[in-house]
């Protein structure tokens, strides 16, 4: 399974993971202006979506699933530094910890502990700066017309 895929390696479980204190690395609910973007198991929400991140952003996009429960659960929350991941905290849905792992080659900057390397995950979409998503209502009972076109 993809997700499975995704999360980190290892035995990597993080008591608190290190992210930075900003207001994208702290998000726990989706926002409304979240992305939907299509996997083979569903739904995920990803905010920002494309429009809001500049090629040098700095800052926290966060991944939601979105399945049967009555609200989306954040699975994984990306930070980046200048346009490149730096690390990736993911939480399967009924794991004791999140787990949390620092892209390979990664400096951090002070204060923050190394974590073990990401494996597996080079050039995966789902952990991309750019994440093509369309409007949050295209995944409602009455998709707008937008639904049609390409994601962005």
């Amino acid at each position: 399974m993809a997700m499975n895929a995704l999360a980190c390696a290892g035995d990597a479980w993080a008591v608190e993971p290190l992210l930075p204190d900003l207001p994208s690395c702290a998000r726990v609910a989706a926002p409304d202006d979240a992305g939907v973007v299509a996997t083979p198991g569903g739904f995920m929400l990803v905010h920002p979506r494309n429009a809001d991140l500049p090629d040098d952003y700095t800052g926290c996009k966060t991944l939601w699933v979105m399945d049967v429960d009555p609200a989306p659960w954040r699975w994984a929350t990306l930070w980046f530094r200048d346009g490149r991941l730096q690390r990736v905290v993911s939480t399967m849905k009924d794991a004791p910890a999140p787990r949390i792992c620092d892209m390979p080659g990664v400096a951090l900057p002070a204060g923050y502990a190394p974590a073990p390397a990401c494996e597996g995950l080079d050039d995966h979409p789902w952990v991309s700066l750019r994440l093509p998503s369309w409007p949050r209502a295209c995944a409602g009972d009455a998709p707008p017309a937008a639904c049609e076109k390409e994601p962005e």
